[in-house]
């Protein structure tokens, strides 16, 4: 899937793969400090991450069924696909429950930020699987006979 002759998945990828993180950060400084000002920033990073990863799962799954391949490639992407939407789903499982106790944020616990932080671990998994997909197998890149110098 393209906008403009440029593949939209992995322009994409790249918000949820940065606000995760950022949302991970801002809730362990909220944990350590008790500033409500980062319990919001880590709500709005972790809502804006579950909006752009969803919008990347629908654009990869569309994707994915274009993959013309003998059946490996498919289940390399199948599997990237499955470990990122998982952490997407979950995130909006988060989300949502943070959602309901809006504007009066939970406070941090310890299990919820090893769940955060173990969900950027596996994101990052599940990323590395993704780049590989462009890097080594070419899929969403634009194929041309031309070098670059």
């Amino acid at each position: 899937m393209k906008l403009l002759g440029h593949p939209i998945h992995l322009m994409l990828i790249h918000f949820p793969a940065a606000l995760f993180p950022m949302e991970l950060v801002c809730y362990y400084i909220q944990s350590r400090n008790g500033d409500t000002s980062f319990a919001y920033a880590s709500f709005y990073a972790m809502a804006g991450g579950v909006l752009f990863g969803w919008l990347a799962i629908i654009t990869g799954a569309i994707d994915l069924i274009t993959i013309r391949d003998d059946g490996a490639l498919q289940v390399k992407a199948l599997v990237h696909g499955a470990i990122n939407s998982a952490v997407v789903l979950t995130y909006t499982v988060v989300a949502y429950l943070f959602y309901k106790h809006y504007p009066n944020l939970p406070i941090p616990t310890k299990t919820l930020l090893a769940l955060k932080a173990s969900l950027n671990l596996v994101m990052i998994a599940g990323n590395y699987l993704g780049g590989n997909l462009v890097l080594k197998h070419k899929l969403g890149v634009i194929q041309s006979n031309t070098k670059t110098i």
